[in-house]
Protein backbone atom coordinates (compact mmCIF):
# COMPACT_ATOMS: atom_id res chain seq x y z
CA UNK A 1 0.00 0.00 0.00
CA UNK A 2 1.24 3.23 -0.80
CA UNK A 3 1.19 6.10 1.43
CA UNK A 4 -1.57 7.77 -1.46
CA UNK A 5 -3.22 5.26 -0.73
CA UNK A 6 -3.09 5.42 2.96
CA UNK A 7 -5.76 6.93 5.46
CA UNK A 8 -3.85 8.33 9.01
CA UNK A 9 -6.49 8.35 11.26
CA UNK A 10 -6.28 10.79 14.93
CA UNK A 11 -8.95 9.54 17.31
CA UNK A 12 -9.66 12.26 20.57
CA UNK A 13 -11.42 14.43 22.14
CA UNK A 14 -9.20 17.65 20.82
CA UNK A 15 -10.24 20.25 23.32
CA UNK A 16 -7.17 21.92 22.32
CA UNK A 17 -3.66 21.26 20.54
CA UNK A 18 -0.33 22.11 22.65
CA UNK A 19 3.41 23.24 20.88
CA UNK A 20 5.07 19.82 21.90
CA UNK A 21 1.80 17.64 20.88
CA UNK A 22 1.71 19.56 17.31
CA UNK A 23 5.57 19.53 17.37
CA UNK A 24 5.14 15.18 17.90
CA UNK A 25 2.31 14.61 15.50
CA UNK A 26 4.36 16.55 12.81
CA UNK A 27 7.53 14.08 13.39
CA UNK A 28 5.15 11.21 13.34
CA UNK A 29 3.92 12.34 10.10
CA UNK A 30 7.04 12.70 8.51
CA UNK A 31 8.23 9.11 9.80
CA UNK A 32 4.90 7.57 7.82
CA UNK A 33 4.49 10.15 4.88
CA UNK A 34 7.38 12.50 3.94
CA UNK A 35 5.39 13.77 0.98
CA UNK A 36 2.13 15.00 2.79
CA UNK A 37 0.09 12.34 0.45
CA UNK A 38 -1.78 10.53 3.22
CA UNK A 39 -5.35 11.42 4.13
CA UNK A 40 -6.05 12.32 7.58
CA UNK A 41 -8.79 10.98 9.28
CA UNK A 42 -9.75 13.01 12.85
CA UNK A 43 -12.40 11.72 14.37
CA UNK A 44 -13.49 13.85 17.59
CA UNK A 45 -14.87 11.05 20.48
CA UNK A 46 -17.82 11.66 22.51
CA UNK A 47 -19.35 14.78 19.89
CA UNK A 48 -22.78 14.77 21.77
CA UNK A 49 -20.78 15.80 24.98
CA UNK A 50 -19.74 19.18 25.45
CA UNK A 51 -19.87 22.36 28.28
CA UNK A 52 -18.75 19.98 31.42
CA UNK A 53 -15.86 19.21 33.08
CA UNK A 54 -14.79 16.46 31.15
CA UNK A 55 -15.44 17.83 27.72
CA UNK A 56 -15.66 21.82 28.19
CA UNK A 57 -15.57 22.63 24.44
CA UNK A 58 -18.63 21.61 22.40
CA UNK A 59 -18.34 19.58 19.25
CA UNK A 60 -18.61 22.95 17.12
CA UNK A 61 -15.55 24.16 18.56
CA UNK A 62 -13.53 20.94 18.85
CA UNK A 63 -14.02 20.91 15.05
CA UNK A 64 -12.30 24.31 14.83
CA UNK A 65 -9.74 23.50 17.18
CA UNK A 66 -9.18 20.03 14.43
CA UNK A 67 -9.53 22.22 11.62
CA UNK A 68 -6.66 24.38 12.52
CA UNK A 69 -4.83 21.49 13.03
CA UNK A 70 -5.31 20.03 9.79
CA UNK A 71 -4.50 23.32 8.02
CA UNK A 72 -1.33 23.68 10.18
CA UNK A 73 -0.08 19.66 9.26
CA UNK A 74 -1.04 20.45 5.51
CA UNK A 75 -2.26 17.46 4.31
CA UNK A 76 -5.57 16.41 2.90
CA UNK A 77 -8.06 15.90 5.88
CA UNK A 78 -11.70 15.05 6.72
CA UNK A 79 -13.05 15.66 9.99
CA UNK A 80 -16.00 13.42 11.86
CA UNK A 81 -17.96 13.64 14.81
CA UNK A 82 -18.22 10.17 17.25
CA UNK A 83 -20.86 10.15 19.44
CA UNK A 84 -20.25 8.48 23.12
CA UNK A 85 -21.17 4.97 23.36
CA UNK A 86 -20.64 1.79 26.11
CA UNK A 87 -19.16 -0.76 23.89
CA UNK A 88 -16.56 -3.22 23.84
CA UNK A 89 -13.35 -2.76 22.22
CA UNK A 90 -14.03 -4.47 18.98
CA UNK A 91 -17.54 -2.77 18.80
CA UNK A 92 -16.23 0.62 19.38
CA UNK A 93 -14.25 0.43 16.38
CA UNK A 94 -16.34 -0.55 14.55
CA UNK A 95 -18.54 2.64 15.85
CA UNK A 96 -15.80 4.78 14.38
CA UNK A 97 -15.60 3.03 10.91
CA UNK A 98 -19.20 3.28 10.60
CA UNK A 99 -19.18 7.57 11.37
CA UNK A 100 -16.44 7.91 9.35
CA UNK A 101 -18.04 5.71 6.27
CA UNK A 102 -21.48 7.70 6.84
CA UNK A 103 -20.42 11.16 7.11
CA UNK A 104 -18.11 10.84 4.06
CA UNK A 105 -20.98 9.53 2.22
CA UNK A 106 -18.98 6.40 1.85
CA UNK A 107 -16.22 7.79 0.11
CA UNK A 108 -14.05 6.87 3.22
CA UNK A 109 -14.23 3.36 4.31
CA UNK A 110 -11.48 2.46 7.23
CA UNK A 111 -9.94 -0.82 7.17
CA UNK A 112 -6.68 -2.29 8.54
CA UNK A 113 -5.51 -2.55 5.03
CA UNK A 114 -5.51 1.36 4.26
CA UNK A 115 -5.47 2.81 7.74
CA UNK A 116 -2.77 3.01 10.56
CA UNK A 117 -3.61 4.64 13.51
CA UNK A 118 -1.76 7.65 14.95
CA UNK A 119 -1.92 7.95 18.69
CA UNK A 120 -0.02 8.13 22.23
CA UNK A 121 -3.27 6.96 24.04
CA UNK A 122 -3.22 3.27 25.61
CA UNK A 123 -6.58 2.63 25.36
CA UNK A 124 -7.25 3.75 22.05
CA UNK A 125 -4.26 1.75 20.72
CA UNK A 126 -5.56 -1.32 22.43
CA UNK A 127 -8.53 -1.16 21.15
CA UNK A 128 -7.69 -0.73 17.28
CA UNK A 129 -4.97 -3.38 17.63
CA UNK A 130 -7.65 -6.01 18.62
CA UNK A 131 -9.84 -4.82 15.55
CA UNK A 132 -6.31 -5.51 13.49
CA UNK A 133 -4.96 -2.26 12.30
CA UNK A 134 -1.60 -1.24 12.86
CA UNK A 135 -0.43 1.87 15.11
CA UNK A 136 2.26 4.82 15.32
CA UNK A 137 3.22 6.09 18.59
CA UNK A 138 3.45 9.63 18.60
CA UNK A 139 5.55 10.68 21.51
CA UNK A 140 3.56 11.53 24.43
CA UNK A 141 5.88 13.57 26.49
CA UNK A 142 5.31 17.32 27.00
CA UNK A 143 2.57 19.48 27.80
CA UNK A 144 -0.83 17.95 26.91
CA UNK A 145 -4.32 19.77 26.28
CA UNK A 146 -5.23 19.17 30.15
CA UNK A 147 -2.66 21.09 31.05
CA UNK A 148 -4.20 24.06 28.84
CA UNK A 149 -7.26 23.90 30.48
CA UNK A 150 -5.22 23.82 33.91
CA UNK A 151 -3.43 27.26 33.22
CA UNK A 152 -6.82 28.49 31.43
CA UNK A 153 -8.41 27.93 34.84
CA UNK A 154 -6.00 28.88 37.24
CA UNK A 155 -4.97 31.99 35.18
CA UNK A 156 -1.84 31.37 34.64
CA UNK A 157 -0.06 31.51 31.30
CA UNK A 158 -1.60 28.86 28.81
CA UNK A 159 -0.47 30.60 25.81
CA UNK A 160 3.11 30.04 26.20
CA UNK A 161 2.33 26.23 25.66
CA UNK A 162 -0.31 26.38 23.07
CA UNK A 163 -0.09 25.92 19.26
CA UNK A 164 -0.83 29.76 18.20
CA UNK A 165 -3.19 28.80 15.62
CA UNK A 166 -5.17 27.14 18.90
CA UNK A 167 -4.51 30.33 20.71
CA UNK A 168 -6.39 31.83 18.16
CA UNK A 169 -9.20 29.61 17.68
CA UNK A 170 -9.75 29.91 21.75
CA UNK A 171 -9.70 34.06 21.85
CA UNK A 172 -12.12 34.55 19.18
CA UNK A 173 -14.55 31.76 20.60
CA UNK A 174 -13.66 33.24 23.65
CA UNK A 175 -13.02 29.63 25.18
CA UNK A 176 -11.15 30.86 28.05
CA UNK A 177 -13.48 32.68 29.86
CA UNK A 178 -16.22 29.89 29.52
CA UNK A 179 -13.81 27.97 31.41
CA UNK A 180 -12.75 30.01 33.60
CA UNK A 181 -16.51 29.73 34.63
CA UNK A 182 -17.31 26.42 34.36
CA UNK A 183 -14.31 25.04 36.63
CA UNK A 184 -14.87 28.46 38.72
CA UNK A 185 -15.82 25.59 41.84
CA UNK A 186 -12.67 23.40 41.32
CA UNK A 187 -10.39 23.88 44.50
CA UNK A 188 -6.99 25.21 43.34
CA UNK A 189 -4.01 23.97 45.91
CA UNK A 190 -0.83 25.69 46.94
CA UNK A 191 0.96 24.04 43.84
CA UNK A 192 -2.06 25.56 41.45
CA UNK A 193 -3.09 22.34 40.07
CA UNK A 194 -6.56 21.57 39.70
CA UNK A 195 -7.69 18.97 42.06
CA UNK A 196 -10.26 17.04 39.72
CA UNK A 197 -7.79 16.90 37.13
CA UNK A 198 -5.11 15.41 38.53
CA UNK A 199 -4.12 11.73 37.34
CA UNK A 200 -2.51 10.62 40.97
CA UNK A 201 -2.86 6.98 39.31
CA UNK A 202 -3.70 5.84 41.90
CA UNK A 203 -6.85 3.07 42.20
CA UNK A 204 -9.75 4.18 44.74
CA UNK A 205 -10.37 2.11 47.81
CA UNK A 206 -11.96 -0.98 47.64
CA UNK A 207 -15.84 -0.60 47.74
CA UNK A 208 -16.20 -1.96 51.31
CA UNK A 209 -19.44 -3.24 52.59
CA UNK A 210 -20.54 -0.11 53.73
CA UNK A 211 -19.47 1.98 50.96
CA UNK A 212 -21.56 -0.55 48.56
CA UNK A 213 -24.93 0.23 50.93
CA UNK A 214 -24.08 3.71 50.29
CA UNK A 215 -24.11 3.34 46.47
CA UNK A 216 -27.10 1.22 46.71
CA UNK A 217 -29.25 3.57 48.35
CA UNK A 218 -28.27 6.60 47.07
CA UNK A 219 -26.92 5.68 43.76
CA UNK A 220 -30.53 5.02 41.87
CA UNK A 221 -32.07 8.30 43.23
CA UNK A 222 -29.36 10.78 41.70
CA UNK A 223 -30.70 13.18 38.98
CA UNK A 224 -27.32 13.49 36.49
CA UNK A 225 -25.87 17.23 35.76
CA UNK A 226 -24.47 18.73 38.68
CA UNK A 227 -24.23 16.65 41.76
CA UNK A 228 -23.23 17.53 44.86
CA UNK A 229 -21.81 15.42 47.95
CA UNK A 230 -21.98 17.87 51.01
CA UNK A 231 -19.82 16.65 53.61
CA UNK A 232 -17.73 14.18 51.44
CA UNK A 233 -15.09 13.14 53.82
CA UNK A 234 -12.54 11.04 52.36
CA UNK A 235 -14.45 10.84 48.89
CA UNK A 236 -14.96 7.40 48.68
CA UNK A 237 -18.70 7.70 47.53
CA UNK A 238 -16.81 10.56 45.01
CA UNK A 239 -15.05 8.09 43.65
CA UNK A 240 -18.04 5.79 42.65
CA UNK A 241 -20.04 9.14 41.67
CA UNK A 242 -17.85 9.52 39.14
CA UNK A 243 -17.66 6.14 37.38
CA UNK A 244 -21.54 6.06 37.66
CA UNK A 245 -22.51 9.60 36.27
CA UNK A 246 -19.20 9.95 34.24
CA UNK A 247 -20.77 12.99 32.30
CA UNK A 248 -22.28 15.13 35.39
CA UNK A 249 -19.98 17.14 36.83
CA UNK A 250 -19.19 15.72 40.47
CA UNK A 251 -18.24 18.59 43.27
CA UNK A 252 -17.27 16.92 46.89
CA UNK A 253 -17.80 19.47 49.39
CA UNK A 254 -16.05 19.60 53.06
CA UNK A 255 -15.31 22.62 55.67
CA UNK A 256 -11.99 20.17 56.73
CA UNK A 257 -8.51 20.76 54.78
CA UNK A 258 -7.59 17.52 56.78
CA UNK A 259 -10.96 15.82 54.53
CA UNK A 260 -10.15 17.89 51.19
CA UNK A 261 -6.77 16.73 50.94
CA UNK A 262 -7.49 13.14 51.40
CA UNK A 263 -10.12 13.36 48.79
CA UNK A 264 -7.70 15.18 46.33
CA UNK A 265 -5.52 12.54 46.47
CA UNK A 266 -7.83 9.97 45.04
CA UNK A 267 -8.12 8.67 41.67
CA UNK A 268 -11.29 9.86 39.83
CA UNK A 269 -12.15 7.29 36.99
CA UNK A 270 -13.63 9.80 34.88
CA UNK A 271 -11.63 12.90 35.89
CA UNK A 272 -15.26 15.06 36.40
CA UNK A 273 -15.21 15.27 40.60
CA UNK A 274 -13.65 18.52 42.16
CA UNK A 275 -12.95 19.45 45.88
CA UNK A 276 -14.43 22.54 47.49
CA UNK A 277 -14.13 24.07 50.17
CA UNK A 278 -17.42 25.22 52.17
CA UNK A 279 -19.62 25.17 55.32
CA UNK A 280 -22.78 22.43 54.00
CA UNK A 281 -25.33 24.69 56.03
CA UNK A 282 -24.79 27.77 54.01
CA UNK A 283 -25.57 28.28 50.51
CA UNK A 284 -22.28 27.52 48.49
CA UNK A 285 -23.68 27.37 44.97
CA UNK A 286 -25.83 29.75 42.65
CA UNK A 287 -29.70 29.19 43.19
CA UNK A 288 -30.80 26.98 40.88
CA UNK A 289 -27.54 25.25 39.94
CA UNK A 290 -27.63 21.85 41.41
CA UNK A 291 -29.67 18.62 39.94
CA UNK A 292 -28.81 16.01 43.02
CA UNK A 293 -27.20 17.49 46.63
CA UNK A 294 -26.44 13.87 49.03
CA UNK A 295 -26.19 14.34 52.33
CA UNK A 296 -24.75 11.48 54.01
CA UNK A 297 -24.23 10.49 57.56
CA UNK A 298 -23.90 14.53 57.62
CA UNK A 299 -27.46 16.03 58.85
CA UNK A 300 -26.62 14.63 62.48
CA UNK A 301 -23.45 16.25 63.09
CA UNK A 302 -25.09 19.96 61.66
CA UNK A 303 -27.07 19.20 64.45
CA UNK A 304 -24.84 17.80 66.45
CA UNK A 305 -22.43 20.07 66.54
CA UNK A 306 -23.92 22.97 66.78
CA UNK A 307 -25.49 23.02 70.10
CA UNK A 308 -28.13 20.21 69.00
CA UNK A 309 -30.01 23.02 66.98
CA UNK A 310 -32.54 21.86 64.82
CA UNK A 311 -32.69 25.05 63.23
CA UNK A 312 -29.48 24.67 61.97
CA UNK A 313 -30.83 21.55 59.96
CA UNK A 314 -33.82 23.23 58.75
CA UNK A 315 -31.49 26.04 57.59
CA UNK A 316 -29.13 23.52 55.62
CA UNK A 317 -32.66 22.23 53.63
CA UNK A 318 -33.73 26.23 52.96
CA UNK A 319 -30.32 26.57 51.72
CA UNK A 320 -30.14 23.42 49.74
CA UNK A 321 -33.76 24.34 48.27
CA UNK A 322 -32.26 27.72 46.75
CA UNK A 323 -29.54 25.77 45.12
CA UNK A 324 -31.56 23.15 43.63
CA UNK A 325 -33.20 23.43 40.05
CA UNK A 326 -36.87 22.69 40.05
CA UNK A 327 -36.95 19.00 40.14
CA UNK A 328 -33.90 18.65 41.74
CA UNK A 329 -33.10 16.15 44.19
CA UNK A 330 -31.96 15.81 47.87
CA UNK A 331 -30.71 12.73 48.51
CA UNK A 332 -30.36 11.97 52.80
CA UNK A 333 -28.73 8.93 54.09
CA UNK A 334 -28.18 9.03 58.35
CA UNK A 335 -29.48 7.60 61.32
CA UNK A 336 -33.45 7.87 61.84
CA UNK A 337 -35.09 9.02 65.30
CA UNK A 338 -37.59 6.00 66.38
CA UNK A 339 -41.09 6.58 64.98
CA UNK A 340 -41.91 5.85 68.74
CA UNK A 341 -39.08 7.12 70.84
CA UNK A 342 -40.22 8.40 73.38
CA UNK A 343 -42.04 4.78 74.90
CA UNK A 344 -40.34 3.22 77.79
CA UNK A 345 -38.05 0.64 76.91
CA UNK A 346 -36.49 -2.39 78.93
CA UNK A 347 -32.99 -3.26 78.18
CA UNK A 348 -30.66 -6.38 79.04
CA UNK A 349 -26.89 -6.97 77.66
CA UNK A 350 -24.50 -9.20 78.12
CA UNK A 351 -21.76 -8.33 80.59
CA UNK A 352 -19.17 -6.18 77.71
CA UNK A 353 -21.91 -4.19 76.45
CA UNK A 354 -23.39 -3.31 80.16
CA UNK A 355 -20.16 -2.22 81.12
CA UNK A 356 -20.11 0.06 77.59
CA UNK A 357 -23.52 1.37 78.78
CA UNK A 358 -22.90 2.74 81.99
CA UNK A 359 -20.02 4.78 80.39
CA UNK A 360 -22.40 5.94 77.54
CA UNK A 361 -24.98 6.88 80.14
CA UNK A 362 -22.58 9.20 81.71
CA UNK A 363 -21.01 10.38 78.65
CA UNK A 364 -23.58 10.79 75.89
CA UNK A 365 -23.77 14.55 74.48
CA UNK A 366 -20.87 15.79 76.53
CA UNK A 367 -20.57 19.00 75.01
CA UNK A 368 -24.38 19.97 75.44
CA UNK A 369 -25.89 21.58 78.63
CA UNK A 370 -26.76 18.19 80.02
CA UNK A 371 -24.78 15.19 79.36
CA UNK A 372 -25.82 11.75 79.70
CA UNK A 373 -29.09 9.79 79.83
CA UNK A 374 -31.97 9.20 82.35
CA UNK A 375 -32.55 5.77 82.97
CA UNK A 376 -33.37 3.16 85.71
CA UNK A 377 -31.39 0.00 87.14
CA UNK A 378 -33.04 -3.17 88.34
CA UNK A 379 -32.13 -6.73 88.75
CA UNK A 380 -34.93 -9.15 88.41
CA UNK A 381 -33.98 -13.33 88.88
CA UNK A 382 -30.72 -11.96 88.68
CA UNK A 383 -30.46 -10.26 85.32
CA UNK A 384 -29.45 -6.84 85.41
CA UNK A 385 -32.64 -4.25 83.32
CA UNK A 386 -32.05 -0.86 82.30
CA UNK A 387 -35.24 1.39 82.06
CA UNK A 388 -34.70 3.96 79.49
CA UNK A 389 -36.57 5.38 76.04
CA UNK A 390 -36.39 3.60 73.34
CA UNK A 391 -34.43 6.76 71.75
CA UNK A 392 -32.21 6.51 74.63
CA UNK A 393 -31.43 2.69 73.82
CA UNK A 394 -30.75 3.28 69.97
CA UNK A 395 -28.24 5.96 70.61
CA UNK A 396 -26.49 3.63 72.92
CA UNK A 397 -26.99 0.78 70.60
CA UNK A 398 -25.53 2.74 67.21
CA UNK A 399 -22.24 3.80 69.16
CA UNK A 400 -21.61 1.14 71.44
CA UNK A 401 -18.77 -0.73 69.60
CA UNK A 402 -17.04 2.69 68.44
CA UNK A 403 -14.25 2.53 71.25
CA UNK A 404 -11.31 4.47 69.39
CA UNK A 405 -13.24 7.40 68.73
CA UNK A 406 -15.93 7.22 71.55
CA UNK A 407 -15.88 10.99 72.99
CA UNK A 408 -16.56 11.75 69.42
CA UNK A 409 -19.21 9.40 68.53
CA UNK A 410 -20.94 10.12 71.74
CA UNK A 411 -21.19 13.48 71.13
CA UNK A 412 -23.36 12.92 68.27
CA UNK A 413 -27.10 12.38 68.13
CA UNK A 414 -27.67 10.21 65.11
CA UNK A 415 -31.42 10.82 65.72
CA UNK A 416 -32.41 14.07 64.66
CA UNK A 417 -36.29 13.68 63.28
CA UNK A 418 -38.40 10.67 63.15
CA UNK A 419 -39.95 9.91 59.18
CA UNK A 420 -42.61 11.04 60.26
CA UNK A 421 -41.26 14.70 60.82
CA UNK A 422 -38.07 14.75 58.53
CA UNK A 423 -41.28 14.44 55.73
CA UNK A 424 -42.79 17.23 57.58
CA UNK A 425 -39.52 19.37 57.64
CA UNK A 426 -38.87 19.01 54.31
CA UNK A 427 -42.79 19.97 53.16
CA UNK A 428 -42.27 23.09 55.14
CA UNK A 429 -39.07 23.67 53.33
CA UNK A 430 -40.08 23.77 49.78
CA UNK A 431 -40.02 19.79 48.65
CA UNK A 432 -42.12 17.45 47.66
CA UNK A 433 -40.98 14.09 49.41
CA UNK A 434 -39.94 11.15 46.58
CA UNK A 435 -38.79 8.69 49.96
CA UNK A 436 -38.66 8.35 53.29
CA UNK A 437 -37.89 4.57 54.33
CA UNK A 438 -35.79 3.62 56.97
CA UNK A 439 -34.30 -0.54 57.70
CA UNK A 440 -32.13 -2.43 59.68
CA UNK A 441 -28.38 -2.73 58.56
CA UNK A 442 -27.99 -6.72 58.00
CA UNK A 443 -24.35 -6.66 59.31
CA UNK A 444 -24.82 -4.14 62.17
CA UNK A 445 -27.71 -6.46 63.35
CA UNK A 446 -25.37 -9.85 63.58
CA UNK A 447 -22.24 -8.46 64.20
CA UNK A 448 -23.06 -5.67 67.03
CA UNK A 449 -26.64 -6.32 68.15
CA UNK A 450 -27.77 -9.86 68.33
CA UNK A 451 -26.85 -12.22 71.50
CA UNK A 452 -25.04 -8.77 72.66
CA UNK A 453 -28.19 -6.70 73.92
CA UNK A 454 -32.48 -7.63 73.92
CA UNK A 455 -35.05 -5.00 74.02
CA UNK A 456 -38.56 -5.10 75.93
CA UNK A 457 -41.75 -3.72 75.86
CA UNK A 458 -42.79 -2.53 78.95
CA UNK A 459 -45.75 -4.11 80.68
CA UNK A 460 -46.84 -1.94 83.66
CA UNK A 461 -43.42 -1.36 84.76
CA UNK A 462 -41.67 -4.30 83.86
CA UNK A 463 -40.01 -6.03 80.86
CA UNK A 464 -42.83 -7.13 78.86
CA UNK A 465 -42.29 -8.98 75.37
CA UNK A 466 -38.85 -8.91 73.34
CA UNK A 467 -39.07 -6.49 70.34
CA UNK A 468 -37.18 -6.22 67.53
CA UNK A 469 -34.20 -3.45 67.68
CA UNK A 470 -34.75 0.44 65.80
CA UNK A 471 -33.91 0.72 62.02
CA UNK A 472 -30.08 1.99 61.65
CA UNK A 473 -30.21 3.83 58.63
CA UNK A 474 -33.00 6.55 56.81
CA UNK A 475 -32.94 6.96 52.76
CA UNK A 476 -34.71 10.13 52.20
CA UNK A 477 -35.29 11.45 48.87
CA UNK A 478 -37.03 14.91 48.18
CA UNK A 479 -37.25 17.25 45.11
CA UNK A 480 -37.42 20.60 44.94
CA UNK A 481 -40.57 22.28 44.31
Amino acid sequence: MSSKERNILLVGRWHGVTIDQESALRRALFELDPGSQSKLIFVITASDKGGTKRHPLMFKERVEVVTGLALALGHPYEIHGATDTKTTDIDWVKHVEEVVRSQSNTKTVLSPNDTILLSSNDDVLARFKKAGYSSKVHASKGKTPADIISLVTTGKDWRAITSPWCVEVYDRLALGDRIVELFKDVLVNDDGELSNGRDFKIYALGMDASMADKVRDIGPHIRPGRIVDKGCGTGSLLTHLSELFGDSQIIGMDLSSEMRHMSEGLHYHNHNVAIVAGNIIEQRFPQGSLSTVIYSSVMHEIYSYNGYDRDQVRLALANTRKELARGGRLIIRDGIKPDNFEAKTWMRADDETKERFYRFARDFKGKSTAPGIAFEERVIGGVTWFCLSLHDANEFLSKKDYLANWAIECNEEFGVFTKAQWIGELEAAGYRVVQCTSYMNPWILKNRYQNRAWLHTDNDGAPGDEISFPDTTAVIVAEAL
